[in-house]
């Protein structure tokens, strides 16, 4: 064989093997197609979503605006009928979207700065009442509120389904959007609760005189000044962190030209088993107490920082579920993980309860009334649930991303926007429910929702049950939301063979779709 024809053939060996490596590429489920800028403004949008200050709206609506226990309960009954009716319009306005920038990114970009707006208005409604923020009834506040809440909850939904949809098509590699996950959320650790901490430790200096008036202001007054400032603030940046997003990210899973049928993608939402089962512990896992262990530490320990300072050793804990959360997957299937990160740390409330309720200190006081006897525990309960926290909350998004691959896979069409709206709305119903039923509880253990802010403690009475309902009451109802989960039928097997062929798949309808815009080209 002469050297001519040696080197053709090596030639052609070598461009056969680059054509099959391409091919394995087109088909691995561990490429990476997301750049470096979008992952920078995904930690930035996916930290945004909880760069605020509404765990503090209850305090909020409760003390700062003064909105009375049985308006808040009548309101959550009309609030929850706008539920239904929004709800169902916005799945079928996204479901039919088809845009230049995709199915997903205008909604995210609707929800950052004009959520942020009218999110800016509801922290400023005490200035727009002057001295009537004091009565608990004035009508034109309690019109105001009720506005300015169902627009928030409107432009929220949008949000909602948006960044469900989006994060579910930034890329269609399961690995590479775990890996994306595990990144932004271990960075949101700590920009996300910046303004969570940054109100717990204002709060707690006001509330031991740390910090002063030099104007003479109350402690109520330095309270709500507090919530006014950081509140807008804290939206207006969240705001404009998601619309930059929106603009830099691109939709990489396609969609059907066709929009589907909102009857049709409700026939099979509901009528997939682990579609349904996977929506069925969500509507358990929905329901509470209203009352939750911040509550616990502001009403009882008189301690906003009380969890941040309990939290400092489990620090070192927070890591390892984020950067083992790929060699996790590759072993477990997404079911188990999510299982036993949902319910390992919970279960510790149990006997955290045990503890605070019936061992007493020498002067009398059960346990859970004093800071030094809870803070042992309760960092204990902090290492626990950080070292499950990445588990947790990746598990938590790709079960919903699997949910979503499911019916492409089965299908041959996404339906994103209706399983969002029907995960929404299934949840919506017990968390409606609470909204009405918790002022109700409050009014039957005797809770003073202005003691805090003027410098009272609570009932007794009041403060066992603040206790339960933060601990051994949501440990329970966690335990039973994970039931219909043991019938959640996609194991490990099954998952990755689902993934194999839905990139192959994939790969065939990215390569029509390409061919057809070179038509339209070479047309023109």
């Amino acid at each position: 064989m002469d050297k001519e024809n040696t080197g053709k053939i090596i030639t052609e060996n070598e461009e056969l093997k680059s054509v099959n490596d391409r091919l394995k590429e087109l088909v691995d489920v561990d490429r990476r197609v997301i750049s470096r800028k979008e992952t920078i403004g995904y930690m930035l949008f996916d930290g945004s979503q909880t760069f605020n200050i509404d765990g503090h709206k209850e305090l909020f609506n409760d003390s700062i605006l003064k909105l009375s226990l049985k308006f808040q309960s009548t309101y959550n009954f009309i609030a929850g009928i706008w539920d239904v009716i929004d709800d169902l319009l916005v799945a079928s306005i996204v479901e039919k979207t088809r845009t230049r920038w995709g199915k997903f990114r205008p909604y995210v970009f609707l929800g950052g700065v004009p959520l942020a707006v009218f999110a800016t208005i509801y922290w400023l409604l005490p200035l727009m009442f002057g001295t009537h923020t004091d009565d608990f009834n004035y009508l034109p506040k309690l019109i105001a509120f009720a506005a300015i809440d169902m627009s928030l909850e409107f432009l929220g939904n949008f949000r909602a389904v948006g960044i469900g949809g989006l994060s579910s098509t930034l890329t269609p590699y399961p690995s590479d959007r775990r890996r994306l996950r595990a990144i932004s959320s271990y960075f949101s650790i700590l920009y996300g609760r910046l303004p969570d901490i940054v109100v717990e430790f204002m709060l707690d200096f006001i509330k031991n005189g740390i910090v002063s008036s030099a104007k003479g202001r109350t402690e109520h007054q330095m309270i709500r000044r507090a919530l006014m400032i950081v509140g807008p603030t804290t939206s207006i940046i969240a705001g404009v962190a998601m619309s930059w997003f929106a603009i830099i990210s691109k939709e990489r899973v396609h969609q059907k030209i066709e929009p589907p049928k909102i009857r049709d993608s409700l026939r099979i939402v509901f009528t997939n088993r682990p579609v349904l089962m996977y929506l069925i512990s969500n509507a358990l896992g929905s329901f509470g107490t209203g009352l939750s262990t911040n509550d616990y530490y502001r009403q009882v320990l008189n301690m906003t920082t009380f969890e941040t300072i309990a939290g400092i050793p489990s620090f070192f804990f927070e890591p390892f579920g984020f950067a083992k959360y790929n060699q996790l997957a590759s072993r477990f299937s997404t079911r188990t993980l999510y299982m036993v990160s949902q319910v390992f740390a919970k279960t510790f409330y149990i006997p955290l309860w045990f503890y605070g309720r019936f061992l007493h200190t020498k002067d009398g006081k059960m346990f859970f009334q004093g800071r030094i006897p809870m803070l042992p525990v309760t960092a204990l309960w902090e290492c626990l649930y950080a070292t499950f926290w990445g588990v947790k909350s990746i598990s938590g998004n790709e079960i919903s991303a699997e949910c979503n691959d499911y019916i492409e896979w089965k299908y041959g069409s996404r339906n994103e926007a209706t399983l969002s709206l029907a995960s929404t709305f299934i949840c919506k119903i017990p968390s409606r429910l609470n909204g009405i039923l918790q002022p109700r509880w409050k009014m039957l253990i005797d809770y003073d929702q202005t003691a805090y802010t003027e410098g009272r403690e609570q009932p007794l009475k009041a403060q066992k049950w603040i206790f339960a309902m933060a601990t051994i009451i949501p440990a329970f109802l966690v335990l039973s939301s994970m039931i219909p989960m043991f019938w959640y039928n996609i194991d490990k097997e099954k998952r990755d063979r689902m993934y194999r062929e839905l990139n192959e798949r994939r790969t065939l309808t990215a390569k029509k779709i390409n061919q057809a815009a070179d038509g339209v080209l070479e047309g023109e």
